[in-house]
């Protein structure tokens, strides 16, 4: 009589050889997989540099900026002594004024130039119609050569006046281009001069956090000099280094760019990323290659640079 707990055995291991050659698991066999950790350090996505555009002396600081190192875009954060620049613009706005003073009277001398032309062009029509009478009067003998010749000289003057008052109105017309030309050039000084006073007055380019921003009143500085460096506390990425094994291993780890991770802080709060890059190249001692996550924007601006969390991604159990 066969024992009842050795059929038992033979059943349970002729289902585990079934599984094993048909690849299928078993039920029971399913278990919870352990989640990846990875160690990270927070970084910026992006620190832009902010440099003096000109150089000079410092003659203000926004003090509430430089003590809590948070600034909003367009806001002053340093001013230099622009004494200098303001005459010069002061000066190229006085030349500006001058210089439309100058194009008015241009216009002036085209309106006067204008009505003397018209003046010589009545006055020749008027001679040259006695001219036309006389010379039919002369043709009949009833005028002496003598008045002829007179009224033909008052005849060629008048077209000389008409000539010349039309070269006049010409001169002026060009005259009047050359000082709006004039013109033009100074306000483009005005303008050049205005770009260089605002240069005296370094400016947050955008909303975010100021690191080594620490100027003071008197120091002077040079053109390109750096002022401070500046980030959006919205953007922040965790720097993680994930090992070889993990990214080419046949099972399924789920780390890939575009998987969602949990980022966890040491006081235990947890933020929302995902993998954006991974790198290409692995270390050659410790076989780790370099990748990025991007941290939800909502909790980013809570984290810390350089601050080190533990991030967890769940693998997937299929």
């Amino acid at each position: 009589m066969v024992n009842f707990f050795d059929a038992r055995v033979v059943l349970l291991k002729s289902a585990v050889l079934v599984c094993l050659l048909s690849g299928t698991p078993l039920a029971a066999q399913t278990t919870a997989v352990d989640p990846i950790r990875l160690a990270g350090t927070v970084f910026a996505d992006e620190i832009t540099g902010i440099s003096y555009e000109k150089g000079g002396c410092i003659v203000a600081v926004a003090e509430p900026v430089r003590r809590s190192g948070m600034a909003k875009a367009g806001q002053i954060l340093v001013e230099l002594d622009a004494r200098e620049a303001e005459l010069k613009q002061k000066t190229a706005e006085a030349r500006v004024l001058d210089l439309e003073a100058a194009v008015f009277e241009r216009q002036l001398a085209i309106d006067a130039a204008q009505a003397s032309v018209e003046r010589r062009v009545q006055e020749l029509e008027l001679v040259g119609k006695e001219f036309a009478r006389n010379e039919k009067i002369f043709r009949r003998g009833l005028l002496n050569e003598t008045a002829m010749e007179a009224v033909e000289s008052r005849l060629m003057n008048a077209t000389f006046a008409a000539d010349q008052a039309s070269e006049t109105q010409a001169s002026a017309v060009s005259a009047k281009k050359r000082a709006q030309i004039a013109l033009e050039i100074g306000k483009l000084d005005v303008q050049s001069q205005q770009v260089g006073l605002d240069a005296l007055t370094l400016r947050a380019p955008f909303d975010g956090v100021l690191l080594g921003f620490d100027p003071k009143v008197g120091d002077c500085v040079s053109a390109g000099a750096s002022a401070a460096q500046i980030y959006a506390p919205h953007e922040k990425a965790v720097e993680v280094f994930v090992n070889v094994a993990q990214l080419v291993s046949r099972a399924e780890t789920g780390i890939e760019v575009g998987a969602a991770v949990t980022i966890a802080r040491i006081n235990g709060e947890t933020c929302e990323g995902k993998f954006t890059w991974i790198g290409t190249e692995a270390d050659l001692e410790n076989q780790y290659v370099k990748s990025s996550i991007d941290v939800n924007e909502a909790c980013a601006p809570q984290l810390f640079l350089n601050e080190a969390v533990e991030v967890e991604r769940l693998a997937d159990p299929s």
